[in-house]
């Protein structure tokens, strides 16, 4: 799920990482009236 963000300072969740991951979307849905959309990925 994405919630909308508003981007900063801070700690990193997840740290540095030197790979990205290759991803496809495949499906997006809206959900509720609060902006939150569920995204669903595929693996390349």
């Amino acid at each position: 799920m994405v919630f909308p963000t508003v981007l900063g300072g801070g700690e990193k969740l997840f740290g540095e990482t030197s790979t990205a991951a290759k991803l496809k979307l495949v499906d997006s849905q809206v959900v509720g009236t609060d902006g939150v959309i569920v995204l669903t990925y595929q693996a390349l």
